[in-house]
């Protein structure tokens, strides 16, 4: 039986993060530099993990986290397209005020193609398709550094967590994704599993 771990490391704070601008798939911004300690303690949290890769989203605000993580190892690094973040269509790249009540409405359905963005189902459609891929590029025993973000990490959770649909439900929709928070997901002969919930790197434990 072959047997994958995936560890998900959020990117750091940035930009948009700091400056209250919403930020999906279709916008980027670069990490702010106070956000550099944060990721270096998840790096410190990963420190004893011996990634056979890591994988990122194309947006630029992985790739920079990433190099912190992974600073002073020669792990590859892969770009996964389907690791992009929630498309938020035309509110994408907005400041939350004046847009906060948009936002909030394609929050809760869980689909933002009202405003020409992705539905929930394409999302999660993506992790599966994301999560298979690098599943397949992986030998039994690998772990796995997926450099990803927020939003999309709640369709992890919709697609994985092994709890009742109302509940997975509830907690993707209420839980908090800190920035460079880590999440663990066990694949096992093709199967998967969010094994731990995001937490910061003070909380992270690591299953190995």
């Amino acid at each position: 039986m072959k047997k994958v771990t995936f560890y998900y490391v959020r990117h750091g704070r940035t930009e948009f993060n700091r400056d209250k601008v919403i930020q999906g798939g279709r916008v980027d911004s670069p990490l702010v530099p106070e956000s550099v300690p944060t990721i270096e303690r998840s790096a410190e949290a990963l420190s004893q993990i011996e990634f056979a890769r890591c994988y990122v989203s194309p947006l630029n605000r992985t790739h920079q986290t990433a190099e912190v993580l992974l600073a002073g190892r020669d792990v590859e690094t892969k770009v996964n397209a389907n690791l992009r973040e929630f498309d938020f269509g035309d509110i994408d790249g907005k400041p939350y005020k004046g847009n906060r009540g948009a936002f909030a409405r394609c929050f809760l359905r869980q689909d933002f193609s009202s405003v020409g963005g992705e539905s929930g189902k394409e999302v999660r459609e993506r992790v599966r398709r994301a999560f298979k891929k690098m599943y397949k590029e992986s030998a039994d025993g690998d772990d796995v550094l997926v450099v990803g973000h927020g939003a999309y990490l709640r369709y992890v959770v919709l697609e994985f967590a092994k709890m009742s649909g109302f509940s997975r439900r509830l907690v993707s929709t209420t839980m908090r994704v800190p920035n460079a928070g880590i999440a663990t997901i066990v694949a096992a002969d093709g199967e998967f599993e969010l094994v731990c919930m995001p937490v910061k790197a003070e909380k992270f434990r690591s299953i190995n």
